[in-house]
């Protein structure tokens, strides 16, 4: 949820004023050259306005598409040339976008409204079906998501859609990456928008835009390339994965990738006494880098946990195929899969989703110390079992978990999939009876104790399934709690199913913070 990133307040017609000041400045501003263009395709819904004027004037530019009117006020400055991008324009409309500016006087000129019409909603994006919305309670602003979709073979394909949606459940912006899908994506503290390919192709880009739609900057990982990489700034590690966040610093906090050949990794999850085999085992590794490429500082998860406790899915390895799998003639495996990053400015911390451990981890960044491990207590051995934080009150853990973020009260929340909910060598239970769940989790570094205050799903009337991706954030002005289930797969009767002619889709919703959970 991205707040602030688009305007859509209702606005009054225009008006031209009087300064209110008898024999001072009453001429108007005269505006010329006034032009409105998109000279980028990918990013449709948005255009750029640019004009000047015969004296320094601020500029507000209003946008009407015949159903509604809302302006956009690029900046307080007065100035004689003025450029401001256009947004919160919707797909298969036309829209009178109208230049307003004002001298230090207060004297308006409204320029001719220039017509903007936009394309019928592309092939490539979702279609979105409202079915609750409750505008009183929900939180302000805009909701800024990827969409990924996947071919009849099961695999996902090279198409990369980045959407905002209004609070009707109107795209209000969008941006199409035909080179490859994309992992993740969010907005930088200047506006752009950052991403990282998925590993439908090669997991060594990251790309910066901006709401034009044009490429700012891209990084790639020096690592695995396998061809000339121009106009990218190299950074010195094998990969970018899942996320990569920016720092207070200005710098980069990613998730990359190692690959170790060991000689005695585990090669049964079901079997607790199978013997040992020869695998190629891939870890993650943390980096800190500058926006030139300049690494700052790195750890590697294999010589801070455990490297062979295993959870369910860590003997897979087609995750990285892409990335190791011509590099090695051992099996690979997934030991860890960490999917989620957060930084805490507060102790130079961050708190890691690793999906395939079942577990949240907190390591100091200066130190590369594992602070707690948060999850289940199955097949822990010390020294590592010792760092489990202890439950205090009714907890269920998590598995196999997505999106960990922190609340405004420092909590720790996240998308608890609830695959397979169970441990390595535990029964798995059946599809049907499996279900997913937003949760928070607080979190005693002091006392090494967590807590469960919150929680949404589970068995009951409420209960959902989403077995991988899916996310969830608080949301800062209402404390409300949006959800992204974003791997929905059912059967012909609604029920969770992993059978071939499965339906796959994904739902956005937003909580309130109480107990029970009202949607809104």
């Amino acid at each position: 949820a991205t707040t602030g990133l688009l305007t859509g307040c209702e606005s009054p017609p225009p008006t031209t004023a009087d300064d209110g000041n008898d024999g001072g400045d009453n001429t108007p501003p005269v505006i010329s050259n006034a032009t409105l263009a998109n000279a980028n395709p990918r990013s449709p819904l948005a255009a750029m306005l640019t004009l000047s004027t015969d004296e320094p004037t601020r500029l507000t530019v209003r946008i009407d598409d015949g159903e509604r009117v809302w302006d956009v006020a690029p900046d307080d400055e007065l100035k004689t040339e003025h450029s401001a991008m256009v947004l919160g324009m919707r797909f298969g409309l036309s829209h009178a976008v109208t230049a307003i500016t004002e001298d230090a006087a207060g004297n308006q000129s409204n320029a001719d409204p220039i017509t903007y019409e936009t394309p019928p909603v592309p092939l490539e994006l979702p279609t979105i079906r409202v079915t609750t919305r409750d505008p009183e309670r929900m939180e302000p602003g805009v909701n800024l998501f990827n969409v990924k979709w996947w071919g009849d073979d099961g695999r996902e394909k090279k198409l990369g859609p980045i959407v905002i949606m209004d609070d009707r459940g109107d795209i209000v912006w969008s941006y199409r990456n035909d080179d490859d899908a994309i992992a993740d994506i969010r907005q930088l503290s200047n506006g752009n928008i950052l991403y990282t390919n998925s590993p439908a192709g090669e997991m060594w880009r990251l790309t910066e835009i901006d709401l034009l739609g044009n490429v700012v900057q891209r990084w790639h990982a020096t690592g695995t390339p396998k061809e000339v990489i121009t106009g990218s700034t190299p950074v010195a590690i094998d990969s970018f994965h899942h996320e990569v966040i920016e720092l207070p610093s200005g710098n980069f906090l990613g998730l990359s990738s190692e690959l170790r050949v060991m000689d005695d990794f585990p090669s049964s999850d079901t079997d607790p006494d199978a013997a040992p085999e020869r695998a190629a085992v891939v870890g993650d590794v943390v980096v800190e880098f500058a926006r030139d490429g300049t690494v700052i500082r790195q750890f590697k998860l294999l010589d801070i946990l455990d490297p062979h406790r295993i959870g369910y899915n860590s003997m897979f390895g087609g995750f990285y195929n892409s990335l190791y799998g011509d590099l090695t003639d051992a099996p690979l495996r997934d030991w860890s899969h960490s999917n989620a990053l957060e930084y805490n400015p507060a102790d130079d911390s961050v708190i890691m989703s690793l999906r395939h451990q079942d577990a949240l981890v907190k390591i100091d960044l200066a130190t590369s110390d594992l602070i707690w491990l948060l999850g289940t207590a199955d097949n822990w051995n010390e020294p590592w079992s010792s760092k489990r934080l202890q439950p205090t009150g009714e907890i269920e853990w998590q598995y196999h978990q997505h999106g960990s973020s922190f609340s405004g009260t420092g909590s720790i929340m996240l998308f608890d999939n609830g695959l397979p909910r169970a441990s390595a060598f535990q029964e798995q239970p059946a599809v049907e009876d499996r279900y997913s769940r937003a949760v928070e989790y607080a979190v005693d570094d002091e006392a090494m104790e967590v807590s469960q205050p919150w929680s949404y799903g589970g068995p009951g009337e409420d209960a959902f399934y989403s077995s991988y991706l899916s996310d969830v954030d608080w949301l800062p002005i209402t404390g409300n709690i949006l959800v992204t289930d974003g791997a929905r797969e059912t059967g012909p009767d609604g029920l969770p199913s992993d059978a071939p002619d499965r339906k796959r889709w994904a739902r956005i919703f937003e909580l309130t913070h109480t107990d029970p959970a009202e949607i809104v």
